[in-house]
């Protein structure tokens, strides 16, 4: 009778947790979406026209007639290449890594941006210690109670989530102030399920003195990384949010409009001198696609390799977008000129079994050690289009 009682117990606090644990948001309609979805764009626009007039006037605090712009992708595991990468082009002697007027992030690039932003030896060294000990102690474990906790993954993110809270402290948040005081910038996107979106975070604006700036700056960082199906969701006002990359796995911000309001809003602020605007992309991913042998009766081989396809054939037109986009501008904006330089993975590399795990602490020393080299290297972009 004891046994059976305790079981009993246990089955009782393994239901309790299980309802503690269940994602809720709050009840809404189609209609209601519809209406959000305007409000949404609306915002982000106004985002954009505020993150556009801040650069402006960091061109005139600079005084050098040049904006530099850091792309920062996403890809999981993978960011070791981009946290590596960033590390040897600090230390490079003839081509130091500049202090970024702007730092945007998509997944694990978001995770890199703040670091980034910062620049110092120290914080990018942070950055890299994170990725070095996320298998040990901070990356997501599997959840075996996925079925009854209906929690929208099959990943347990507790201790992912207390290292977010840890490491992005208030003394971080203060470190990080500083630079945004400079009128310095730093966004990331997530993935409205919702209403099928992207959505623009600016993290100068989101992050206030009280502790609920900080609160939902972590809510964000977690969403934004948050692979659907695989991590919980996170709802953000009201609404389902998940990782930023199956929307697009960069952000820029300026498209050819944000550049042409750039360009205005430098000449109304009487800049006559052209500007340049330089576009650094760490992509934390490899842009082509290898060849390899699909058997096809294997079910699961080829919905893997589908889903794959799907999302590593986004990649090289994205940089294709950039590049043109450049080009669109310096030939048609006058006052602004755009230079783009990109680095990313080699391609070969995604065959790598190691490749296909969540989280592989050999495949990320390899990866960390790959970007520093390339970056310390005379070579170390794949692509430089200035015209």
């Amino acid at each position: 009778m004891l046994d059976a009682r305790r079981v009993a117990a246990t089955a009782a606090l393994v239901l309790l947790a299980a309802g503690c644990a269940v994602v809720k948001r709050p009840p809404t309609t189609v209609a209601q979406l519809e209406a959000d979805r305007t409000a949404a764009t609306t915002r982000d626009r106004a985002t954009v026209a505020t993150m556009v007039d801040a650069l402006a006037l960091r061109a005139i605090r600079r005084g050098d007639r040049t904006i530099d712009i850091l792309l920062l992708s996403g890809g999981g595991q993978n960011g070791s290449y981009g946290i590596g990468f960033l590390r040897g082009w600090r230390g490079h002697a003839d081509a130091p890594m500049p202090r970024f007027d702007l730092v945007t992030g998509v997944s694990s690039g978001a995770l890199q941006a703040p670091f980034a932003l910062i620049g110092t030896e120290a914080s990018l060294a942070a950055a890299a210690g994170l990725y070095r000990d996320a298998v040990a102690k901070y990356a997501p474990t599997f959840d075996w109670f996925f079925w009854l906790f209906r929690t929208g993954g099959v990943l347990d993110t507790t201790r992912y989530r207390r290292a977010i809270e840890t490491v992005f402290d208030r003394e971080f948040a203060g470190r990080l102030g500083e630079e945004l005081a400079e009128g310095r910038q730093l966004a990331l996107s997530t993935t409205d399920l919702d209403l099928g979106t992207g959505r623009l975070w600016n993290l100068g604006a989101e992050l206030g003195p009280a502790a609920q700036g900080l609160e939902r700056v972590h809510s964000l960082m977690l969403a934004t990384s948050a692979i659907p199906g695989i991590f919980p969701p996170v709802v953000v006002d009201g609404h389902v949010h998940a990782d930023g990359g199956f929307v697009g796995n960069l952000v820029p911000v300026l498209d050819f409009d944000g550049y042409r309001a750039l360009a205005a809003r430098l000449t109304e602020l009487g800049v006559k001198e052209p500007v340049t605007v330089r576009v650094w992309v760490v992509m934390n991913l490899w842009t082509t696609i290898e060849p390899t042998v699909v058997d096809p009766a294997s079910r699961r081989g080829v919905s893997r390799r589908g889903t794959l396809i799907l999302f590593w054939s986004q990649q090289a037109p994205l940089l294709a977008a950039l590049a043109d986009l450049s080009r669109a501008v310096t030939s048609s904006v006058p006052g602004l000129r755009v230079e783009i330089r990109s680095t990313s993975i080699p391609s070969h590399l995604a065959l790598d079994p190691a490749a296909d795990r969540l989280f592989d602490a050999g495949w990320m020393e390899k990866l960390e050690k790959l970007g520093f080299e390339r970056a310390s290297s005379a070579a170390p972009w794949d692509e430089v289009i200035s015209r």
